[in-house]
C-alpha cells in the first residue's frame, strides 16, 4: 500500500490543513474554532467538497498533505490557543490511535469536536475525551454503496452518547424519507438530529436550503445551514 493510500506510521499524523474560522454546520454553528483537517477517507462521496484531502488520483499527495510528528501538531495547536478544536477530514478516525495521542498532549479544558462519517468506532478513550461528535452517515445521494457507508453497530454506539449529533446531508426534500428511516433504524434521539442541504457554493445553498429547511420543520427535525458557504461561498480554508 502506497503512502497516498494509507495513514502514516505511529507517532505521525497526515494533515491536510489547519485554519481558524467559525463552525459553519451542526449543533455548534457560529462558534469560533481552530480546524484541523486530516487526510485520508474510507468513502468516496461524489459531492464531497474536500476531495483534496483524500482523492490522490486527482490531487497530488505531496501538494496536499503534510506528514508531521504528532507532538509537532500538538505544539502548533497549543500555540494557537483555541477555545474549541474541530477535527475533520477526510475521515479522522482512520488515524484513531494518533488522535488519542494528540488529544493527550492538549489541555483537558480544550473543547474538542470530531466530524466523522460514522463507519469507524472511536473507542472508549476518544468517546470520553471528545466533547461533541458530529456524525454524518451518508445517504444514497453520496454514491457510496450501503455496505460501505452504513455501519449500524457504530451508529448505535454513538447514538448512546449524549455528546453525539446526527448530521445528514440532503440534496432534495424527497430524501427526508431516507433520513427518517435512518433515524428510526439507529434509534437516534430526534432532538440530536440535524438535516443540512448539500451545497458547496452560495448559489447551491440558496436553491436547496429553503426546501430542505421546510421539509425538516414539517417533520420536527432540526435544520443546519452552512454558514461558511453563506459567508465565503465555498472558498477553501474558511
Amino acid at each position: 500500500m502506497s503512502e497516498t493510500q494509507a495513514p502514516p506510521a505511529r507517532g505521525k499524523l497526515a494533515v491536510s490543513e489547519q485554519f481558524f474560522s467559525i463552525q459553519g454546520e451542526g449543533a455548534s454553528a457560529g462558534e469560533p474554532c481552530l480546524f484541523l483537517r486530516l487526510a485520508h477517507c474510507n468513502l468516496r462521496c461524489r459531492w464531497c467538497d474536500t476531495k483534496y484531502s483524500w482523492d490522490f488520483e486527482h490531487y497530488r499527495f505531496e501538494d496536499e498533505v503534510r506528514v508531521e510528528r504528532t507532538e509537532a501538531v500538538a505544539t502548533r495547536i497549543r500555540a494557537e490557543a483555541p477555545s474549541r478544536l474541530v477535527v475533520t477530514g477526510g475521515e479522522p478516525l482512520i488515524q484513531r490511535a494518533e488522535l488519542e495521542a494528540l488529544f493527550a498532549l492538549l489541555a483537558p479544558e480544550l473543547v474538542i469536536e470530531v466530524e466523522t462519517n460514522g463507519t469507524l468506532a472511536p473507542g472508549e478513550g476518544l468517546l470520553e475525551r471528545v466533547n461533541q461528535w458530529n456524525v454524518s452517515p451518508k445517504l444514497a445521494n453520496s454514491g457510496d454503496p450501503p455496505e460501505k457507508r452504513l455501519r449500524p453497530e457504530v451508529l448505535a454506539l454513538l447514538a448512546r452518547s449524549a455528546r453525539a449529533y446526527l448530521k445528514l446531508v440532503v440534496a432534495d426534500a424527497d430524501e427526508l424519507a431516507e433520513v427518517e428511516a435512518l433515524v428510526s433504524a439507529t434509534a437516534w434521539p430526534r432532538e440530536r438530529v440535524l438535516v443540512m442541504p448539500q451545497a458547496a457554493t452560495r448559489s447551491e445553498l440558496a436553491a436547496r436550503g429553503p426546501l430542505v429547511r421546510a421539509a425538516a420543520l414539517t417533520r420536527g427535525l432540526r435544520y443546519s445551514s452552512r454558514l461558511h458557504v453563506e459567508r465565503w461561498d465555498g472558498v477553501r480554508g474558511k
